[in-house]
């Protein structure tokens, strides 16, 4: 049941709506005696469709989306990757000018097509209108296997790349060697800066080499996209060196033009309870390190891991392979946990055996000996800041967990004892920056974990943004970046801004450019003279199923086979298997219907038709489409739910007929022809 204050907010929040419309000029129409044409560009008039993928059009996808809003995988993408486009090459088995996209937005394709979390994916229209999204990062994977393929000298040039624009006198030091770190490396170098990357450990690369297990994530996958990036003239690679000890930080302020702050996250955060010490308790940060590093060989029978993420998951799954008995405790249900649900599901298959609103409560020991950890059963009230239900302890139901081990991943925190009080840190220890992404102190950035506690694919999205700002305080921005990155910002919310009709992306300082908000006064759709007098009644009404509905899914070791291995577990597509993934996309906001048939899900009258045959290469194509205008209520829920923005109101007024089979739009009466008319000018 919500809350009085659950209720406050929406009243207010209705009440908020209400007084924005009320301030707003009334338009009133006396109609039929009354028709302006001068009414709203996207007001419910008359259902028109911008334009149709044809049969061979549909082969094409990616040709049509220069100059079109962004898709929503691309807004969900911190680090602005054009998701679209790479997924529908993909489909086109286009992997030369897919792998160029992807490598010019970050050095780490490999990496990420394993290991990203794929916000992306939560945002495909695919998985919204179900039953799965697209599997993205999957694809990202195969354009690295394809290039892995491919002799050294067809593979993609870094040293093009970057080296091709000569060093411009300046330079900057990155401290970290991370993902954002890396990042920033390559960015700098590409726009003529010298870079110089301080890391404080024996090894580059943060928690890609040092916090992820060998079975997501192979050493030689990542330290080849590493080794690509600082073996690049004018990019150097210092290692074991620590701030503050090794280097004072003013010392680099005197050495460097600029600096920017990568350098992590590393101290994790603790359960508070007595006894929480080594040989007992490990965190899960240093447990995989320890394992990592081959300090780690083996763990006792029964190990104990308390935390729901993604590391908990890499905790228990490795320590799985040890040889241990894992049981993973988490405070809230399988439902609020925040790891992805394949990983979830992987570790079940690997026999990790979960246990659910189950808080620890006391580590006993007894004889200088763990007997196990005590543990309190939860049950969930009413919703905390994060938006999930708070667990609240029930008395009397504490148990002895028996185990040898207890590996806690309860999330990491902000530490940088070196910093100084000039740059202002946040209450969580995280710097404080601008929305350009420099800190407090004039010419000292900051982007990764510092920033905020994250993801790779966030530290990298946070990185880009502190290279731009660099590169615009130096006025060597490129006019045209490798990544989709300017956004129309309203309320603090970030919308999709379209590029110019030429497919350029406008620049920072420009203002947003909208290529349509509705369609406004069209012509009148043509009359046809119909052989059939009633046709909309031998036309069904049901929505047309679709064979590219469920994920292609990714050939893996099996769980009773990969708990005995650290090999990676993931095969990986073949050619073949991500070329039929891609021919899923819809190609969203696009504006050309690609026959998806979410329309005709939504559509409340069932006067919506829809054919999408599949031709022999797994193409479909809306060979068949109307819309039954006498029985439509006009309430718009189709042209909110397509997803390729193609079927969209007009501000016409509802058509003038004579004859009831002149208000049944075929294909050819609803099509406006506008984008095929806007590229062939």
């Amino acid at each position: 049941m919500p809350s009085i204050l659950d209720n406050m907010k929406a009243i207010l929040g209705g009440m908020t709506v209400t007084w924005q419309n009320f301030q707003k000029e009334p338009i009133t129409l006396n109609y039929p005696l009354v028709r302006d044409e001068n009414i709203p560009a996207n007001s419910r008039g008359m259902l028109r469709m911008v334009d149709f993928h044809s049969e061979e059009s549909i082969k094409n996808k990616s040709d049509w989306y220069r100059g079109t809003r962004w898709a929503p995988c691309t807004t969900g993408c911190p680090a602005h990757t054009d998701a679209r486009r790479y997924v529908t090459l993909a489909g086109e088995a286009n992997w030369r000018e897919g792998l160029e996209l992807l490598r010019r937005t970050y050095p780490f394709v490999a990496t990420l097509g394993r290991v990203c979390p794929a916000p992306c994916e939560k945002s495909c229209s695919r998985g919204f209108t179900g039953p799965e999204p697209i599997a993205i990062r999957k694809l990202k994977r195969t354009y690295s296997d394809w290039e892995a393929a491919q002799p050294i000298e067809d593979q993609f040039s870094y040293e093009d790349y970057c080296c091709s624009q000569e060093l411009n006198g300046k330079k900057v030091a990155i401290i970290g060697g991370g993902p954002a770190g890396y990042q920033s490396a390559m960015l700098l170098r590409a726009w003529g800066f010298e870079c110089t990357i301080y890391e404080s450990r024996d090894i580059p690369g943060g928690f890609l080499t040092l916090g992820i297990p060998k079975y997501r994530l192979p050493r030689k996958v990542v330290a080849r996209e590493m080794e690509r990036i600082h073996s690049l003239d004018g990019i150097n690679l210092v290692l074991s060196t620590e701030i503050g000890l090794d280097i004072t930080f003013d010392a680099i302020r005197e050495q460097f033009d600029e600096v920017v702050i990568a350098c992590g996250s590393w101290d994790p955060w603790r359960l508070g309870l007595e006894n929480e010490e080594k040989p007992w308790v490990y965190y899960g940060e240093e447990f995989l390190e320890e394992q990592l590093r081959g300090r780690l060989t083996e763990t006792p029978q029964k190990v104990v891991v308390v935390g729901g993420g993604n590391t908990g998951f890499d905790c228990a799954r490795t320590a799985r392979r040890l040889g241990s008995e894992v049981t993973m405790i988490y405070r809230r249900t399988r439902r609020e946990m925040p790891s992805e649900e394949e990983e979830i599901e992987d570790g079940e298959e690997e026999g990790v055996h979960l246990e659910w609103l189950t808080s620890p409560n006391r580590i006993v020991i007894e004889d200088g000996k763990l007997l196990g950890l005590e543990i309190i059963k939860n049950r969930l009230g009413d919703k905390d800041r994060s938006g999930r239900r708070r667990p609240i302890p029930i008395e009397g139901s504490e148990t002895l967990l028996e185990c040898q081990m207890i590996i806690t991943a309860l999330g990491r925190k902000v530490d940088i004892p070196w910093l100084p009080e000039e740059i202002k840190i946040n209450r969580n220890g995280t710097i404080r920056v601008d929305e350009n992404g420099e800190s407090t102190m004039k010419g000292v950035w900051a982007a990764g974990d510092v920033v905020k506690v994250a993801t790779i694919i966030e530290a990298i999205g946070m990185a880009d943004k502190a290279c731009i700002g660099i590169a615009q305080k130096h006025g060597v921005l490129p006019k045209e970046l490798p990544f989709l990155y300017n956004y129309e910002r309203e309320d603090g919310e970030y919308l999709a801004v379209t590029p110019f009709e030429g497919g350029s992306v406008p620049t920072l300082s420009h203002p947003p450019v909208q290529r349509r908000k509705g369609l406004g006064h069209v012509s009148e759709p043509p009359e046809v003279a119909f052989t059939d007098p009633t046709p909309w009644k031998r036309q069904a009404k049901q929505k047309p199923f679709r064979k590219m509905d469920l994920q292609v899914p990714m050939p893996k070791i099996p769980g009773e086979v990969r708990v005995q291995t650290f090999d990676e577990l993931d095969l990986g597509f073949t050619l073949d298997m991500a070329e039929q993934e891609g021919k899923r996309c819809f190609g969203c906001a696009a504006e050309m219907c690609v026959g998806c048939g979410v329309c005709v899900d939504a559509c409340p009258d069932s006067c919506i038709h829809l054919e999408s045959p599949q031709d022999d290469d797994g193409w479909e194509h809306p060979a068949i489409y109307s819309i039954d205008l006498a029985r439509c209520c006009y309430c718009g829920l189709c042209t909110e739910a397509c997803p390729t923005d193609s079927l969209v109101w007009t501000s016409n007024f509802e058509l003038s007929i004579q004859e009831k089979q002149n208000a049944y739009l075929t294909k050819e009466r609803l099509n406006l022809n506008l984008v095929r008319s806007e590229k062939g000018r």
